[in-house]
């Protein structure tokens, strides 16, 4: 018994001998050395302990993830049954840092490319205005190209074109107030959509989705965070879809026009520059607004562009394939009283159509056209314990003047010039985690003319019947990792 008693007692003693150890090596490893100088918040590799999928990061290198998809109705694709579709609308993966002191890269690779039309196969009793050229080079016809005709007729969720998956790839060099950036970025013109509450290009206004133009070229900037002056050269290809300018279906990233357009951007922004990093950027353009989505006052901001894009073919004269006008005023402003409520809108005036050249050669009566246009919109949130509960409601005009209009009237067809097209969407979102939302969506949309987009037929025994619509509505996800 002596023996066992001895023996107890010796484990409690070794048992209390390591407990005291363990305290002993907790307090030596928490105790910070004098001589060692804590590394800035940038370099910090490990993550935080109520983050853990925060990614490592570096002043040179930091990891970004963003990913959007949605179950959405569109009566716009429901001729053959298409109207309800699950689809990625981007997933975006983001390198970025700093090269230097003074100088920065960006790169974002997104799989996710469905934004430029293709060309149409023949379908009796419908008109598609990209159906495949028998005039130029050789394109065979895609039967989807019936789902991805114009603006009005679209798969995609995502506005922006890209150069194959390269959506931006920018170096950036700051001199003092001066930045110079040179590589493919998004064009500062007007508010980017998702800043402005939009989720997909189902829900945004016709006018953030044509501003929502990345192309190659250089840019130079001048000012600080409160006011920025921008001037910008680049190719001018990047929306030449937008008015029916297929050029024979080639590369939309090739620039058909030898001449480059050109930018002159400011904006002006009066707050506080807070906000909880929600909204756009840098990493939306380079020198972009400060975060729009959260930071409380009021910005302004505007953006001329002045350039042609396409070219005048005389060796194959098309009208699908010749030059146009690309030039836009956009005039923005964006107030925020306080942090759950906001009222926004934009106001642009576009100059598309044909180059007088084009229209002699093609030898039609008609020329250069204006578009102008304006959308409204006001947001109100409550706070949740995971970010914020709310609204954004957007009010949009845009005069349906293009060149297929012009030509159209010109060929005897049913339609006129000064024609409006009118939208009305709402977008309930939730943040249901730090970094995921969850949104309802739904864009009433008033097209004058669907047949003209292949929405309609305009021949055969459903001539005249319901107007199928185009208007959208469903669920979307959002996921952002910066």
């Amino acid at each position: 018994m002596t023996i066992i008693r001895i023996c107890r007692t010796g484990w409690r003693l070794a048992a209390l001998a390591v407990l005291a150890a363990a305290a002993s090596g907790c307090a030596l490893r928490t105790t910070p050395t004098p001589s060692v100088q804590p590394r800035p918040a940038l370099e910090r590799a490990a993550p935080q302990q109520d983050d853990p999928v925060t990614l490592p990061e570096s002043r040179r290198v930091r990891l970004g993830v963003s990913v959007m998809g949605a179950y959405l109705h569109d009566d716009a694709v429901a001729t053959l049954g298409f109207e309800k579709q699950g689809r990625i609308g981007y997933a975006i993966v983001s390198l970025s840092g700093e090269l230097t002191d003074n100088s920065r890269y960006r790169l974002e690779i997104n799989p996710v490319n469905e934004t430029r039309p293709l060309p149409a196969c023949t379908e009796p009793g419908f008109f598609f205005p990209n159906e495949a050229p028998a005039i130029g080079p050789r394109v065979p016809c895609d039967p989807d190209g019936r789902l991805r005709v114009d603006d009005y007729r679209f798969i995609a969720l995502d506005p922006v074109a890209q150069q194959g998956i390269v959506r931006q790839a920018y170096v950036r060099h700051d001199i003092g107030w001066f930045g110079v950036s040179f590589g493919r970025f998004r064009l500062p013109i007007g508010f980017d959509w998702e800043a402005m509450g939009s989720f997909t290009a189902k829900d945004a206004t016709h006018i953030q989705r044509i501003n929502a133009e990345s192309n190659f070229g250089m840019e130079i900037d001048f000012g600080s965070e409160w006011a920025r002056l921008t001037a910008a050269a680049f190719l001018g290809g990047g929306n030449r879809f937008r008015d029916y300018d297929y050029f024979y279906f080639q590369d939309g990233s090739l620039d058909a026009n030898s001449a480059l357009t050109l930018l002159l951007s400011g904006r002006v922004a009066l707050f506080d520059g807070g906000g909880d990093g929600g909204g756009v950027g840098v990493e939306a353009y380079p020198g972009g607004p400060t975060d729009l989505a959260t930071a409380e006052g009021l910005q302004l901001a505007g953006a001329w562009k002045w350039g042609d894009s396409g070219s005048k073919v005389e060796r194959v004269p098309y009208f699908f394939g010749s030059k146009r006008r690309d030039r836009a005023v956009v005039l923005s402003a964006n107030y925020r009283p306080n942090r759950f409520a906001r009222v926004f809108g934009e106001y642009a005036h576009y100059t598309w159509g044909l180059t007088p050249t084009s229209a002699q050669l093609l030898d039609l009566a008609t020329g250069p056209l204006d578009k102008p246009g304006y959308y409204v919109g006001a947001e109100l949130s409550v706070p949740i314990w995971t970010g914020r509960l709310g609204v954004v409601a957007t009010r949009e005009r845009l005069r349906r003047d293009d060149s297929l209009i012009a030509y159209l009237g010109l060929q005897g067809f049913d339609v006129a010039l000064g024609r409006e097209e009118r939208a009305t969407a709402w977008r309930f979102f939730a943040d249901i985690a730090p970094r995921v939302t969850v949104a309802v969506v739904r864009n009433d949309h008033e097209n004058p003319y669907p047949w003209v987009s292949g929405i309609e037929p305009i021949a055969g025994p459903n001539t005249g019947a319901a107007h199928t619509g185009s208007n959208k509505w469903g669920l979307v996800i959002r996921y952002r990792l910066r």
